[in-house]
């Protein structure tokens, strides 16, 4: 009996691997959101997430404020963070959601301790 109940535990678990694997992935194509800077009002923006191999690759669109490639990209358990140079590095850390998007603050590293929010969202399904 001991032998029976191991066995269902070792299969539950590894049935729930390949569930926590593709958990820790993005879905490429273009996701919007937006930013809101400290003291000025929401900016829509988009994200061109791609796979380069076995790294992950975004850059931020935000009009006319310009593309910024996010720098050293890491998903893991369900946080996504990276940083990015519009002029002071801003570091980012977003929390994945039950819908499947991210949001989160971003700073910059000047000591000022202002924080931007962020927000990502996956792209629309046919």
């Amino acid at each position: 009996m001991k032998i029976l109940k191991h066995t269902v535990r070792a299969l539950a678990l590894l049935a729930l691997i390949p569930l926590a694997a593709s958990a820790q992935k993005l879905e490429p194509g273009k996701w919007t959101g937006t930013v809101t800077p400290p003291g000025e009002g929401v900016v829509n923006v988009t994200f061109d997430v791609a796979m380069k191999g076995d790294t992950l690759a975004i850059t931020l669109n935000a009009a006319e404020h310009g593309s910024f490639p996010l720098q050293e990209v890491k998903l893991a358990a369900g946080k996504l963070t990276f940083f990015f140079t519009p002029g002071p590095r801003v570091d980012c850390a977003l929390e994945r959601k039950e819908d499947g998007s991210f949001a989160g603050k971003c700073g910059d590293n000047s000591g000022g301790g202002e924080t931007a929010e962020m927000i990502m969202l996956p792209p629309k399904k046919n």
